[in-house]
């Protein structure tokens, strides 16, 4: 190859591609001194040859001030010159002194070269069956032991390695025993039952302070205090001298013990050093061939647990690419079971998955749980779309998400036939509960109808007549009316008024209605204001029912005790109670469902219509039993009607 100066092959020169240089000398000297020089900017080390076109003194100086192996001028050797450049004996130099005394290139360089090159291929081909082992760590940790003996003459060693913390994910291992992974010259029963701890000897040592431990006859033993004995004891165990931390540059992960070099030679400080070092690249490797694993065993159990879902799931990626889907799922999408390997493309899916799928990935929308018709008719599906996120963290999109198909067709249908079985029921009810009242209140007007031919004229029977009239109507209106009451809203058309008025009111029209002429009221107003904003006639009506179960609890003389109050918050407090028996506490959280009752007459509607007419009201109605501490048996809370002075 011919240049016309050295930075025309810079980078080949800097390399060492060349084995010779030749100089031609056609520019003069200066330029032979400028060429020399940048050749051995480039490199020191190649052999520069100075061709001249006549012998000079000065050239030839200059050469080999500046660096040249040799000079040759007219007439040339040429034997001797195609002789050097065929590279059968390249001459080189003695001395650094003497640059151009030559001496024979000896048999030796090239076998030397050979073997170098033979030492790298043998170094490739061991890191080679290393890899080979990078998954396993027990199997890489004992080959780069055998290989570390081929470089560090010791004849016993043994690796003692913690167990993996996230080894399961149903219970943490604590991390106080150093298990043997990897041995030479340890008896293999000695390695089966032998293990060391964090807590004393020679792994408490290291764990605490991590460095070079070595036995009795060679460290301080200030270092060690009173665990120097266990150390001693594990290391005689073992037969080892030297104990070495192995790190993954989080913390202590083991400790390697060996025996010194076999030649009885104590390690020097450099190879102590580079033991520390290829330790803590060893505990680096155990740590990345456990979080694989690790997480080879997650991946394992999140693809188990799905695949043992009864539902459909489906996990879309950033790009919106199909990569996983259970049985459930793929019978849903109809794909035939001989066709479970294959991919699923993300046109393949409904439109009613694909857009919201499209919309929380892309988007980063949260869709709530929704309804879709399944391949076949009648066939009822919920959709569930969770985006993947770390818990308390804001992902933008586009992020992988989770889709989860429940079939609820059968729960649908269960519903539906639920819902039909309590209309059902309620009708019943309700049929069962008027024929009832009906037929009672019929009972008494049938038999005045039958007789009423043959004693219409004696005033007795008019004034029977005319009381059988008079109350099973009233009792059929009253019927009329809770249906009514709980058929539709109450407080329509509210208006201003005073709670007092309508106590009074009510307990009026409950002594008329159970013809109660001896009950009575001790009414208390405590309070300072008593002006509401409600519907009177319903809240009134609400009273009235109140009124009227606590008369029908104890007929005859009874008397009822209503205080009112207000706490000083907006609220009004009505206490109502009875000197009757009491609501009993076995009947306590029943007694305000409609249609319940303990008597043989009525429907069960009053304490629930009350209920409902003043929670429309805004308030609040409690039953109390009487073995309680309070001192009613009814709680009334109803809002004041708040007033601003300007």
């Amino acid at each position: 190859m011919i240049r016309r100066s050295p930075s025309d092959v810079k980078n080949a020169v800097k390399r060492g591609a060349f084995d010779i240089a030749v100089v031609l000398i056609d520019t003069g000297e200066a330029a032979l001194r400028r060429n020399l020089r940048e050749l051995r900017s480039l490199n020191k080390s190649l052999f520069t040859i100075v061709l001249g076109r006549h012998n000079s003194p000065g050239e030839e100086t200059a050469a080999f001030d500046e660096g040249a192996d040799l000079y040759f001028a007219d007439p040339l050797p040429v034997e001797s010159l195609r002789r050097l450049l065929a590279g059968g004996n390249r001459p080189v130099p003695l001395s650094e002194d003497s640059p151009s005394a030559l001496r024979p290139a000896t048999e030796a360089e090239p076998k030397d070269t050979e073997k170098k090159g033979e030492s790298t291929l043998h170094t490739l081909r061991d890191l080679s069956h290393i890899l080979s082992y990078s998954l396993n760590y027990e199997a890489f940790t004992q080959h780069f032991i055998l290989k570390l003996r081929d470089h560090i003459s010791f004849s016993r060693i043994g690796i003692f390695i913690e167990h993996s913390a996230k080894q399961t994910l149903i219970k943490k291992i604590e991390n106080t025993h150093l298990k043997c992974i990897a041995s030479i010259g340890l008896p293999s029963d000695l390695v089966d039952c032998f293990q060391l701890s964090r807590s004393t000897g020679i792994g408490r040592a290291l764990s605490q302070e991590p460095h070079i431990l070595h036995d009795q006859g060679s460290r301080n033993s200030a270092t060690t205090g009173q665990h120097e004995s266990s150390i001693d004891k594990e290391f005689a165990i073992l037969g080892c001298h030297t104990a070495i931390p192995i790190s993954d540059r989080e913390g202590s992960i083991g400790v390697a013990v060996l025996n010194g070099p076999i030649t009885g030679r104590k390690y020097t400080d450099d190879e102590l050093e580079l033991l520390y070092i290829l330790m803590e690249e060893l505990g680096l490797a155990i740590r990345n061939s456990r979080l694989h694993g690790e997480l080879a065993q997650h991946g394992q159990l999140i693809e188990n647990v799905l695949h043992s879902m009864s539902s459909g799931a489906l996990v879309c990626g950033e790009d919106l690419r199909v990569l996983y889907a259970n049985d459930p799922a793929k019978r849903f999408l109809g794909i035939e079971s001989s066709d479970t390997h294959r991919e699923i493309d993300f046109a393949e899916l409904p439109s009613q998955l694909a857009v919201p799928i499209h919309r929380a990935v892309e988007k980063g929308q949260l869709i709530e749980p929704y309804f879709i018709t399944g391949p076949f008719e009648d066939c009822s599906f919920r959709v569930s779309i969770f985006p993947f996120a770390q818990k308390g963290e804001l992902v933008l999109p586009p992020r992988p998400t989770m889709i989860i198909i429940e079939d609820f067709t059968k729960i649908e249908a269960t519903k539906k036939s639920a819902v039909d079985e309590t209309k059902n029921e309620v009708i019943r009810l309700i049929a069962e509960r008027f024929a009832h009242e009906i037929r009672n209140s019929l009972v008494p007007l049938t038999t005045h109808a039958q007789l009423i031919d043959k004693k219409i004229a004696q005033p007795e029977f008019q004034a029977s007549l005319k009381k059988a009239l008079t109350t099973e109507t009233a009792r059929i209106k009253r019927f009329s009316e809770q249906m009514l009451y709980m058929a539709q809203p109450s407080k329509t058309g509210s208006v201003e008024t005073r709670l007092p008025d309508l106590v009074e009111d009510a307990f009026a029209r409950a002594r008329c209605s159970a013809s109660a002429k001896e009950a009575g009221l001790r009414f208390k107003d405590n309070a300072k204001s008593s002006t509401i904003l409600a519907n009177p006639e319903a809240l009134t009506y609400a009273l009235e029912e109140i009124f009227l179960n606590s008369m029908q609890a104890k007929p005859g003389k009874t008397e009822i005790q209503v205080t009112l109050e207000d706490n000083n918050e907006g609220i009004l407090c009505l206490r109502i109670k009875d000197d009757g028996p009491g609501i009993p506490e076995e009947i306590l959280q029943q007694a305000t469902d409609a249609f319940y009752t303990t008597r043989s007459t009525g429907i069960g509607l009053g304490l629930s219509v009350a209920k409902k007419i003043i929670n429309e009201h805004d308030g609040f109605l409690r039953l109390y039993p009487r073995a309680s501490q309070k001192t009613c048996d009814i709680e009334i809370e109803l809002p004041l009607l708040l007033t601003t002075t300007v």
